[in-house]
């Protein structure tokens, strides 16, 4: 073949075929590239952390490297005795890998709590990382608009009334106990993230529903000024009308819900709408044609009617503290690991009318 001379079509076809081999093998280097540089982060085993601490040794090793690189990140001190677990630590499928993820590839914490929080499933919003107190602008009253009559008219300007929710953080602990043979087996590490992920979900259940706003508590939904009323008696007809309450307060009236407790559900799905007409006013987890949620969380006797997404939960830092009590002389005699989960929230409740109670409900 001379110089200068095209290539024939079978080279020209290698040559291409080449070329496009050595750009996808360049892109798979550029797209794992975060991983391989991430390799030597340090991952920690929820099971043999709870294990380590239940036996009041020294932390130490990969969990110890672990627990200070989270404390790191979140701008906490790091204590060994009350290690700072964030939520993606929650989010790994495999037990045995521990629960470290890159960041590309953590689960939003609503997706975490999802399973356990009937409030989180119910759609209420929730913002992880605040450091200070925080505030959450609202609009009060909205701009007054105008129809132009003319080419010529000019519209009246007019603002809208802000105010806004204040939010501190309110630290709650919660309980969880493990045998120490549990924390010995090979699946501990599943069984620990789901009693640890069950006790955040209840926490925040409980604040966010029931908070009194004192001793310590967040102001929770059904404490909230501005709320609307139903009442209990007899409740049938009356479920339409929360529904159309709060529909009338101008919230999405597709994420309209409903949540109850256990007991409530079973009165209404004993209750026809109609005498003899075969349908109740709680059948196939629907009240009034919107979806219906129950909790052991909700006081007794008690529904709620209203757009969950204008709930907002502000949790402070990436995670949660886990305290272990290897002294307890019951726990010691029965084998058993106690931990303490701290976490530090706050809750506001965005517009209080999108929201309805029923209470005393016979």
């Amino acid at each position: 073949m001379k110089k200068n001379e095209p290539l024939p079509p079978q080279l020209v076809k290698l040559r291409d075929d080449r070329f496009r081999a050595i750009q996808s093998e360049l892109e798979d280097i550029w797209d794992h590239w975060e991983d391989r540089r991430t390799v030597g982060e340090p991952s920690l085993d929820l099971a043999r952390l709870v294990l380590s601490l239940g036996s009041g040794a020294r932390l130490d090793g990969e969990d110890r490297e672990a627990c200070e690189e989270r404390a790191r990140r979140n701008n906490r001190p790091f204590d060994s005795q009350r290690p700072f677990i964030e939520f993606r630590d929650l989010t790994k499928a495999s037990g045995a890998q521990g629960g470290f993820l890159v960041q590309q590839e953590i689960s939003e914490v609503v997706d975490i709590l999802r399973p356990w929080s009937v409030t989180a499933r119910a759609g209420m919003l929730i913002d992880t990382g605040l450091i200070g107190d925080s505030v959450i602008p609202k609009i009060t009253a909205k701009s007054t608009p105008a129809w132009l009559s003319t080419e010529t008219s000019q519209v009246t300007a007019s603002q809208p009334t802000l105010a806004q929710i204040a939010l501190t953080p309110k630290t709650v602990a919660g309980l969880v106990q493990w045998t120490r043979q549990l924390a010995k087996q090979t699946n501990a590490q599943r069984f620990v993230e789901r009693e640890l992920k069950r006790t955040i979900g209840t926490t925040i259940d409980q604040g966010a529903i029931a908070g009194t706003g004192a001793s310590g508590q967040p102001l929770g939904l059904i404490n909230t000024p501005g709320v609307q009323t139903q009442s209990g008696t007899t409740l049938n007809a009356g479920c339409a009308t929360m529904k159309r309450k709060s529909a009338e307060a101008n919230v999405n009236d597709e994420q309209i819900s409903f949540l109850s407790t256990p007991a409530v559900r079973e009165l209404l799905e004993g209750r026809e709408k109609a005498t003899g007409g075969g349908n109740f006013v709680w059948q196939n987890d629907r009240v009034a044609d919107r979806p219906a949620r129950v909790s052991t969380d909700v006081p007794t006797a008690v529904m709620i009617c209203g757009d969950w997404s204008l709930i907002y939960l502000g949790i402070w830092g990436q995670g949660f503290v886990l305290e272990i009590n290897p002294f307890d002389p019951s726990g010691f005699k029965a084998g058993l690991i106690q931990g303490r989960v701290l976490v530090s929230c706050d809750i506001a409740v965005l517009q209080p009318a999108g929201f309805v109670v029923a209470s005393s409900i016979t």
